[in-house]
């Protein structure tokens, strides 16, 4: 019931707790969001279709759209689930489901899933949205679940961690850190490579598992808690850890970003840099929006600042999304801007009119998708 309470209350004040640092409300400490910078176009990406799914405007949670070969999926807070042609922007089906959802979707080509406000892992046919199984877990689940192989690893709010089979969603094995009472709301989602999953905690530390076995592997601090109050000592990972090829990163709120060695945990490199959002990494760089909305580019191997963008102050953007030489961010006011990888400077900018609170998603064949909070999802070209 404590920690319910905790999470509740986030709820209510996770922006104003944040607000000296995103600018989302007008006080005398936060700043007011950037205005649109001026720029001469580069590029010229359009639209291509768009898609409504439902009425209304989420409040702010991390819920990424999935995709598979051919289609796209959504999921909104009060039950939908949406599977939309990638080609023509088509309905493929639409439900209600009745569960009150707090993550977006894991997808491959026959399985959709998603967790629940009520720590329910559900999973539906891609076919037709048809339900396969539901699993209770052991607390909230606002982490979007992740599929390895023949399992699907969920993450819940109080640090438990539970492989489920995709089969009959009967849990496999289970493992748990020790959580603060505070956390942000939300969470980051577990990142599979070859037969293991890494997992972001609220208490700061990543830590490796087996996917087999849910054995760890290495557990270690990205961030140190520092300060008296329980505000101050929030380094949550928040943000999804990302690979490129062996190469680790992990972000935490109010505290670093780190590169780690895969196989030990170690870290190779570390900088100070407060962010929930996300980041997105090539051979070059680590590319991470920060919590007052710069977006930063690291050297890849050592860290080493190569460009700072800071013209999109307190305009709450995503993580990037990467598209050949440029990255993509969205805000809260509607706006997606393309930045070039070399030295962050603006490339072009489209509107969609309604909050983007969802890192956009980039697919195989470069189409670029971006889902709003009223539900609006688009694809563009560039």
């Amino acid at each position: 019931m404590y920690s319910k309470k905790i999470i509740n209350i986030l709820t209510l004040l996770f922006i104003g707790l944040l607000a000296g640092c995103n600018g989302f409300f007008e006080t005398d400490n936060a700043p007011s969001p950037a205005p649109l910078p001026r720029f001469k176009p580069e590029i010229s990406p359009h639209a291509i279709w768009s898609a409504q799914i439902g009425s209304g405007t989420e409040e702010y949670l991390k819920k990424p759209i999935g995709s598979n070969s051919n289609a796209i999926f959504v999921t909104r807070q009060r039950g939908t689930v949406a599977k939309i042609n990638k080609q023509t922007g088509r309905i493929c089906w639409q439900i209600n489901t009745t569960f009150p959802i707090t993550t977006g979707v894991a997808v491959n080509e026959d399985v959709v899933v998603f967790g629940t406000q009520k720590g329910e892992t559900v999973a539906l046919s891609t076919l037709n949205g048809a339900m396969f199984w539901r699993a209770q877990g052991p607390g909230e689940i606002l982490a979007t679940p992740v599929l390895a192989q023949n399992r699907v690893v969920v993450k819940y709010t109080n640090g438990y961690v539970r492989a489920l089979s995709l089969e009959d969603g009967h849990e496999l094995w289970s493992y748990q850190q020790t959580e603060p009472a505070l956390i942000l709301r939300g969470s980051s989602t577990p990142l599979v490579k070859n037969n293991n999953v890494i997992v972001g905690f609220a208490n700061g530390n990543l830590a490796k598992l087996n996917a087999n076995l849910g054995d760890q592997l290495w557990s270690q601090p990205v961030a140190i808690p520092q300060g008296a109050f329980a505000i101050e000592r929030m380094v949550d990972i928040n943000a999804d850890p990302v690979m490129y090829h062996d190469d680790l990163y992990a972000a935490t709120y109010q505290g670093k970003i780190a590169m780690l060695n895969w196989l030990s945990g170690t870290p190779q490199w570390t900088r100070d840099i407060s962010s929930y959002t996300g980041m997105v990494a090539d051979r070059d760089a680590v590319y991470i929006s920060d919590a007052q909305s710069h977006l930063w580019s690291f050297n890849a191997q050592t860290g080493a600042t190569h460009w700072q963008q800071g013209k999109l102050l307190a305009r709450g953007i995503t993580a990037p999304a990467a598209l050949r030489n440029y990255l993509i961010v969205g805000d809260h006011e509607g706006y997606i801007h393309w930045l070039s990888k070399d030295d962050g400077r603006f490339v072009a900018r489209t509107t969609l009119g309604g909050p983007i609170y969802t890192a956009p998603l980039v697919d195989e064949n470069e189409i670029v998708y971006v889902w709003t909070a009223q539900g609006q999802l688009t694809a563009y070209k560039s």
